[in-house]
């Protein structure tokens, strides 16, 4: 129905509007030709001509923040705002940073000098911006301590390309917001070093010549984060030196190299489907703000980014970021996230800005004031556009085809939050064996729960209990040493449907295959005027075998003498969960591996966790459905269960006025029936049942009569 309204007006929209065609060219890696068209995009020394175009030559700073930009947060300073707060933060933190000795050169586990590159970085960006903002030339000449201490480095240890790039970053910035303050002398000290410890050890990545690497992430395909972190850093400090004579040629040649990597990354990272990003929402987050500064970068150097972000994946990723949170918001984490990630990210503000949805702009901003000091606020914020933006969203999301799916009855946090995790086992780009994991939050507490990510230096790692099935909110059968998922399975939504009965369903057989499973599918369903949380497996062995049904939490765990049932604890919240399906009982296990599997040394602690299982054996065919009700006070189990139905069953209900179907009759859906009646007054009933107020089997103005005064009755009893 929701599909069919919108196809529609977007054919009008086709109609009446001439839609520009844009050339792109297909994914090409890093391989594809430079003389190959790519968005708007020609190449580096074009980019260059082009900013010297929009500024003039040596016209600092160009960066992202811009003198006028500067200009309007200054005039912030000393305010009871939000941005007043924030450059007050920055001011404290900047501070700070005078009282700490310049950062050394420090490889602590022997790999990674990323912790001081990144330290760096942020220390660069903050007394820099102190600079601009206050006038201080204390906060100057600190900076300049720090950018030449980290010229006497060795190297930035190229071999992990990453902290390269995150020092990269550091210079850009400081090179263009103090150029100004620095005298001739510096600058080419500080471009000397630039070169050679930057541009020359990428150009080694870009031309694959002969080097040591811990991962040659450019010619990696389709590739990870490391794409947009290593192009960004890149070229944000190229357009920072570009008009410079000693480094105009190789700075060309980094934005060439670096932008047509990052164009064609962005289109194959970000899911068109459904805007999921694989690596989960950790590495989403580090992925988008490294392409929210390449893309900054471009536009207030040159006016425009060629096209880079402009890819319909990166906009749905906002809702692949929302919807895979909880209304708290924390992470839905799957993959090698964290668990609970906070997901208020500063680089929402970028996307706001970038895509004109305040209402984007508006999460991050609504999270400053309590949160620590972050100079990414300070690039984006615009809080004047920003303030009262308010989303008016859908609580169900998901699709047939797509990775992912939730749903939630409200998005107060006083609300129940489900989520199902499908798509694609991938190792190898931060993937865990999870496939069919869920999650499930009321509250705004978290009953059951991903354990997070391991160290990548464990020997054995992919065996780990972390990343195993049995580290997650899923199944295994007939557990062993091998894999409890196959890799590389793809397991995709095969049914969705919002509304009050809200579910979606993965065919999780293609995971399951080398374990002897003949069938497996997964539902996962919301009763949203119940509070009710169905988790139902039907599972077809070729052989009688072993089963197992495991759900994570950090709560207590008190199942009932009969084993039907337990009750989860978490602070003074408490969730029934009971199994509906005639076989099987509740335990509760320790998070730690099966003794079937291999042992793996070292593993992170999961004290904290523990498990609630079922354990089938000797089992053929199996149906395993888990209820999850939260428990009012004074409650011991809830008032109401719901019966089993089989996941074939499951079909889409309506909700009378619900016209959209996210599960809420409101003003939304007056609207859409009105704009509905005006363009197509033939409508199809059948896909408008819920809107047929008088069931006349006709749908008009008499039914948008009804539906107005039943919203206005709904309004008024809700006030009392």
């Amino acid at each position: 129905m929701k599909k069919r309204l919108l196809g529609i007006l977007l054919t009008l929209v086709m109609v009446i509007c001439i839609i520009p065609n844009t050339a792109f060219a297909a994914d090409g890696g890093a391989g594809i030709s430079q003389t190959e068209s790519y968005g708007q995009f020609v190449d580096g020394g074009q980019v260059i001509s082009d900013m010297i175009d929009q500024n003039g030559m040596y016209a600092h700073p160009r960066i992202i923040l811009s003198e006028d930009r500067f200009d309007r947060l200054r005039s912030h300073i000393g305010e009871d705002s939000v941005t007043g707060i924030l450059i007050e933060k920055l001011r404290k933190e900047a501070d700070r940073v005078m009282t700490t000795s310049v950062c050394q050169y420090e490889i602590p586990d022997g790999i990674r000098l990323l912790e001081t590159s990144k330290r760096i970085q942020r220390r660069i960006a903050a007394l820099a911006l102190a600079y601009n903002l206050f006038g201080d030339e204390k906060y100057a000449q600190r900076c300049y301590q720090e950018m030449e201490a980290a010229c006497q480095f060795p190297d930035w240890n190229p071999k992990h390309f990453l902290d390269t790039a995150e020092m990269t970053t550091g210079f850009a910035i400081g090179y263009d917001w103090l150029y100004h303050w620095m005298d001739d002398t510096q600058r080419t000290y500080i471009r000397k070093n630039l070169i050679e410890k930057g541009f020359n050890a990428v150009m080694d990545d870009f031309e694959d010549r002969e080097r040591s690497r811990t991962y040659r992430w450019y010619q990696d395909y389709p590739g990870d984060n490391w794409k947009l972190v290593c192009t960004g850093s890149m070229s944000m400090a190229a357009l920072a030196v570009g008009d410079e004579a000693d480094a105009r040629d190789i700075a060309a040649q980094v934005l060439t190299y670096g932008y047509k990597e990052a164009y064609s990354f962005v289109r194959r990272a970000y899911s068109e489907k459904d805007g999921t990003y694989s690596e989960g929402l950790g590495y989403w987050d580090y992925a988008t703000y490294y392409l929210g500064l390449q893309s900054s970068a471009l536009i207030s150097a040159t006016g425009t980014d060629y096209g880079l972000a402009d890819h319909e994946g990166l906009r749905k990723s906002v809702d692949f970021v929302r919807y895979m949170s909880s209304n708290t918001p924390k992470s839905f984490s799957f993959g090698d996230d964290n668990d609970s990630r906070d997901t208020g990210w500063a680089v929402l503000l970028w996307l706001g800005e970038y895509l004109d949805e305040p209402a984007v702009s508006a999460i991050r901003l609504g999270k400053i004031e309590n949160d620590s000091f972050n100079y990414l606020d300070l690039l984006w914020i615009d809080e004047e556009k920003a303030a009262g933006a308010a989303a008016n969203s859908p609580t169900d999301w998901g699709e047939v085809g797509a990775s992912n799916a939730s749903f939630r009855n409200t998005w107060d946090e006083s609300g129940i939050v489900a989520a199902l995790h499908a798509g694609e086992n991938n190792y190898k780009y931060h993937g865990h064996y999870d496939l069919g994991t869920f999650y499930l939050e009321s509250n705004g507490a978290r009953f059951f729960t991903d354990l997070g990510n391991e160290s990548y230096e464990l020997t054995d790692r992919k065996y780990a209990y972390r990343i195993r099935a049995e580290g997650h909110n899923t199944l295994v059968i007939n557990p062993s040493q091998e894999l409890d998922q196959k890799e590389g399975a793809e397991c995709l939504i095969t049914k969705f449907s919002g509304g009050n009965e809200a579910f979606a369903v993965t065919d999780l057989t293609d995971a399951y295959a080398p374990s002897g499973a003949e069938s497996v599918v997964r539902g996962l369903k919301m009763i949203k005027d119940r509070e009710c949380v169905i988790v139902q497996d039907e599972i077809s062995l070729d052989a009688p075998g072993e089963i197992y049904w495991f759900a994570h939490t950090k709560g207590q765990i008190a199942v009932a003498g009969d084993g039907r049932s337990a009750v989860v604890t978490v602070g003074s919240d408490r969730m029934w969960v009971g199994l509906l399906s005639e076989v099987g009982t509740f335990s509760v296990m320790n998070a730690e591996l099966l003794p079937t599997s291999l042992p793996v040394a070292d593993q992170k602690d999961n004290s904290e966790y523990r498990k609630l299982a079922v354990h089938l054996t000797d089992t053929k065919e199996a149906t395993i459905s888990v209820a999850c009700i939260p428990l009012r006070e004074g409650e011991t189990q809830p008032a109401w269960l719901p019966s089993v139905k089989a996941i074939s069953e499951w079909t889409p209900q309506t909700m009378q006025g619900d016209v959209n179907g996210d599960g809420v009759f409101d003003v939304t859906d007056v609207v859409l029936l009105q704009r509905w009646l005006h363009v197509a007054p033939d409508a199809h009933l059948a896909d408008w049942k819920a809107a047929d107020f008088n069931d006349d089997d006709v749908l008009d103005v008499f039914d948008l009569a009804l539906m107005k005064r039943s919203l206005l009755a709904k309004e008024q009893t809700a006030g009392k």
